[in-house]
């Protein structure tokens, strides 16, 4: 966490067009104020009923959450005991902006604090209020992809972090039996989630990288070479052996036709079960195996159609 100077009040009167109370500022009082917090009595009054009426305004810096994930697709986790709860909390590294502070600065900064981790360039997934009935503090949770350690932790003075590396496809569960508990880290995780889900308002645009295009090309390098293959076999093994390759060959076209077009394979951490991937990958082999047969029989009733013409 990291807050240089105390915490200066927001600038909010580009809300006060739109919120149904004005601000008196001379009926403000401040009762305390150090380091981290300033907590101020502050008068509003109502634009409906023309009364006033005090208010008790916790003045807290911005805050950043950071969800990084490493080429494996772990979540990056910190564990720490947070005063408040009483209790350890398991929760996203991250901590206070400083003023003027950019959150993609400011995250990147805390990730590599508090893990020794460092990762891509960092996407803004959301910006929420904390508590607004009684904070002024924001935070803003980003999302950090190809983490990796390059260095040693650097803890502020009174933090004792232990790090944990946790499956992705983990995280609903730790969030519905109560692991993960802190309500601000909840709702990035959440809003994460629901980011990787294609077609909805949150769905985050692709990012290009250049090792796609080479796996890519990998890919098709390695299809050129069995199909080079598999015709140096033909022409070694005859007609007969010949009837009996196709069938085989036809299997990396029906795959492709399942898992493309047919019943492509859930890629999210929301969409996927594990309970559920065993009998659903069976039932993909069984297409994949069946449309092959199909693509056998229209590649002989072709054969045929073309010897008889």
């Amino acid at each position: 966490m990291s807050a240089s100077t105390g915490p200066q009040p927001p600038q909010r009167n580009r809300a006060q067009d739109r919120a149904s109370w004005d601000r008196e500022p001379e009926g403000d009082t401040t009762l305390e104020s150090n380091w981290l917090i300033t907590l101020r009595r502050e008068r509003y009054r109502s634009r409906n009923s023309g009364k006033a009426h005090d208010f008790y305004v916790v003045h807290l810096a911005d805050a950043v959450n950071v969800l990084a994930l490493t080429p494996e697709n772990r979540l990056i986790l910190v564990e720490q005991f947070r005063a408040g709860s009483a209790t350890d909390s398991l929760e996203p590294p991250g901590g206070l902006l400083d003023p003027g502070e950019d959150p993609l600065e400011a995250g990147a900064r805390e990730l590599l604090e508090e893990t020794g981790y460092a990762g891509d360039e960092p996407i803004i997934l959301g910006t929420v209020w904390a508590c607004p009935s009684l904070l002024t503090s924001r935070i803003t949770t980003i999302l950090i992809r190809n983490a990796k350690a390059i260095r040693e932790p650097n803890w502020d003075e009174g933090e004792e972090l232990r790090l944990k590396l946790v499956p992705a496809r983990e995280v609903p569960s730790l969030i519905r039996n109560g692991t993960i508990g802190h309500a601000l880290a909840i709702q990035g995780l959440l809003w994460w989630l629901v980011s990787e889900l294609p077609g909805t308002p949150l769905e985050l645009p692709e990012v290009f990288r250049a090792e796609d295009r080479q796996i890519g090309l990998g890919r098709l390098m390695v299809a050129i070479a069995v199909i080079a293959l598999a015709f140096g076999l033909m022409r070694t093994i005859g007609e007969t052996g010949t009837l009996l390759i196709i069938p085989v060959l036809l299997l990396v076209p029906a795959y492709l036709l399942v898992d493309r077009v047919v019943d492509p394979m859930p890629r999210t951490v929301l969409t996927r079960s594990m309970g559920r991937w065993g009998r659903r990958s069976l039932l993909r082999a069984l297409a994949t195996l069946a449309l092959a047969q199909l693509l056998w029989l229209s590649v002989m009733v072709m054969a045929r159609m073309a010897l008889l013409i």
